[in-house]
């Protein structure tokens, strides 16, 4: 019977249920920006060089794929000069996706020395190890202005994914779990495929651990940009990532972002939706205390509710706030 589809004490008004945890900032398009190249970090640091539309959530200057080695000391002084310069009012919190720690701390020296720095991202974690060296550096270098700084741990190969528990839970630093796809196939001889069908059990287990900690989730790069066929890869795999648990995406071209950030957040029927089901919740409360309820659909039809649906509207109504949508 629905009136018996979940305990009694769930069933209370609205007003009296424990207050939404503080909103984390949204991370829904990490866009990577190459260190070495004065004029993308101007552009994009600038506040004024892309569309409004095209302000990711993060900004993440890079100083490993994108820079040749014999480029990374220039890169580094172009990168924290970027950072010191960049205008208070630009909306894009600033991250460096550094080299692998396991070839030295030399990026990470040189950037705490920027005035403006909110996160880093961690490559090639494939033990806590790699992220307790680097948390421990930044704690003995970086000093107060740093204390709060955040890793996001990428995930790139078998042993990363085995160790994802420890990873995640080994510092008050780690903010998310990033799944870097061509980086895990080439480590395990996976066959990438348009399907992705190999990857749902790495991306699937990625996303688990991270909400078990408390941390956001970021899906793989779309590798192609520009023209309508990978604007409709970049949607699916905007689509399915979502509907996986990611929070958000990892984006190479300014051209992603826009799509990547609507597709990471509540659309206006999904909210329309949850505020409805609170809505009628609080009424199924005041009704005998009801543990569960019928919510009507337009078309007449009755789908039950209870506590859990309860949480999903609640979090949809608070990613859209995080997003900046007055609900």
């Amino acid at each position: 019977m629905l009136t018996h589809a979940r305990p009694l004490e769930l069933a209370r008004p609205l007003s009296r249920l424990s207050r939404p945890p503080a909103l984390r900032p949204p991370q829904r398009a990490l866009l990577y920006v190459p260190g070495s190249s004065h004029k993308f970090l101007t552009k994009v640091l600038s506040g004024t060089g892309l569309a409004p539309e095209a302000q990711p959530d993060v900004v993440t200057l890079d100083l490993e794929d994108s820079v040749r080695t014999e480029l990374k000391t220039e890169a580094r002084k172009l990168v924290t000069s970027a950072l010191d310069s960049a205008p208070a009012s630009l909306k894009s919190r600033k991250f460096v996706r550094i080299n692998s720690g396991r070839t030295g701390f030399d990026d990470l020296e040189a950037i705490l020395s920027a005035s403006s720095l909110d996160g880093l991202v961690l490559p090639k974690v494939h033990t806590a190890a790699d992220l307790v060296a680097a948390d421990a550096f930044v704690t003995a270098h970086g000093g107060e202005r740093h204390k709060d700084l955040k890793f996001v741990a990428s995930i790139e190969s078998p042993l990363g994914l085995l160790n994802a528990r420890e990873i995640a839970a080994c510092s008050k630093r780690v903010g998310a779990l990033l799944f870097a796809a061509e980086d895990y196939c080439a480590s395990s001889r996976l066959v990438r495929t348009p399907s992705r069908r190999e990857l749902l059990f790495a991306r699937s287990s990625v996303v688990a651990v991270a909400h078990a900690h408390g941390l956001d989730a970021v899906d793989l790069v779309c590798v192609r940009y520009g023209g309508e066929g990978a604007q409709r890869e970049l949607e699916d795999e905007c689509r399915e990532g979502r509907e996986m648990g990611f929070t958000g995406k990892q984006a190479i071209h300014p051209a992603q972002v826009e799509t990547i950030q609507r597709a990471f957040s509540p659309s206006p029927a999904e909210i329309e939706r949850a505020q409805r089901i609170l809505a009628q919740y609080d009424a199924a409360a005041r009704d005998a205390g009801r543990g569960a309820y019928g919510l009507v659909g337009e078309d007449g039809s009755v789908e039950m509710m209870d506590a859990p649906m309860l949480l999903q509207a609640k979090s949809v109504l608070e990613q859209a706030r995080a997003a900046g949508v007055d609900v």
